[in-house]
């Protein structure tokens, strides 16, 4: 009967079997179970919304890979979200205004994407995430997302583990009060993204006097600021006054938190990641497992977000990545 059709998945799309399902479900029940110890309450959320509500909160990263299509109703556009977190920056900011801060909210649920499918990502993501919402930004908190995140990772019997912690407004502090172009400075950053030391070399070669010699040494050094917390009080001493310095500060203050709470072993330190949406204004940390070669949890603060819903209060929170948690699962327990 089916002889000559095509019986297939989009690209990108998988089907889940009862194994791997059973391995999810555990997960997700460990990693909820471990929200609600922490004071996180679930919240559900629609899989669509219109785009033009979505994108308030989206950068521009991610308005790229959203899917969308016309509601026959009111012909107005609407997308299949591609993150979350703007989401639940939508609600708190409309249907939760008026619940007294601090709120800790968490979901589980998939979010889909346009990718690169040569890339081997899929479209579809399953996520579990935590966002913590608060009248104002502090050490503290920040902290305490990442205890959150790393507690959730031992409860699932991982051991071999890192978080590894950066700040985006350390390199943002240096870049952006370069006196260069946009296309210049985007090259720049592109370069410590990607670590390459040899193309950041040749563009600061490029910049030629736009740069003061402190500045260049500086922004060569960024690549290599990767390891313990020595490598923060060494680009302390290098460090401006101001932005920069006050990340770093931050930071000490941070991983000296998670120290006092014996978790110290599992942090490395990359103030050259950069990488992410484009939302993240502070603190921002990925998870990664042995024997799993990409990120199994994303995550950091953005404070603007809920601005954009004209909601002013500051917010930090990440997601796990479910289907590559379950690999280091596979592989370490």
């Amino acid at each position: 009967m089916l002889k000559g059709k095509n019986i297939s998945l989009p690209q990108g799309a998988k089907d889940i079997l009862p194994d791997e399902a059973e391995k999810i479900g555990l997960a997700e029940e460990i990693i909820l179970s471990t929200f609600k110890r922490c004071g996180f309450k679930r919240i559900i959320l629609p899989l669509v919304e219109y785009i033009d509500v979505l994108s308030l909160g989206m950068g521009s990263d991610l308005k790229e890979k959203v899917f969308k299509f016309i509601e026959p109703s009111t012909g107005r556009v609407v997308a299949i979200s591609p993150d979350i977190t703007p989401q639940v920056a939508r609600v708190v900011a409309t249907r939760m205004r008026d619940i007294p801060l601090p709120l800790k909210l968490c979901y589980n649920r998939s979010v889909l994407r346009l990718q690169d499918t040569s890339s081997g990502k899929s479209k579809e993501v399953l996520q579990i995430g935590a966002e913590y919402l608060t009248e104002k930004q502090t050490f503290q908190r920040d902290a305490e997302i990442i205890i959150v995140a790393i507690e959730a990772l031992k409860a699932l019997g991982l051991k071999d583990f890192k978080i590894d912690i950066g700040d985006v407004s350390f390199v943002r502090g240096i870049i952006d009060n370069l006196s260069i172009d946009e296309m210049e400075r985007k090259r720049v950053k592109d370069a410590i993204a990607l670590k390459d030391v040899s193309a950041l070399e040749r563009l600061l070669s490029k910049l030629g006097g736009k740069l003061k010699k402190n500045t260049r040494e500086l922004i060569m050094s960024i690549p290599g600021f990767f390891g313990t917390e020595d490598v923060v009080h060494r680009a302390m001493d290098m460090a401006p006054a101001g932005v920069t310095k006050d990340a770093l500060k931050n930071l000490i203050s941070v991983l000296d938190i998670i120290d006092k709470k014996g978790l110290k072993d599992f942090i490395t330190i990359d103030l050259g990641e950069i990488r992410g949406f484009d939302y993240y204004t502070g603190i921002i940390f990925e998870g990664f497992a042995h024997g799993v070669g990409k990120a199994i949890l994303n995550g950091g603060r953005y404070d603007n977000l809920m601005a954009k819903y004209a909601y002013n209060c500051s917010a930090t929170g990440f997601a796990f990545d479910i289907e590559n948690l379950v690999i280091a699962m596979d592989i370490g327990t």
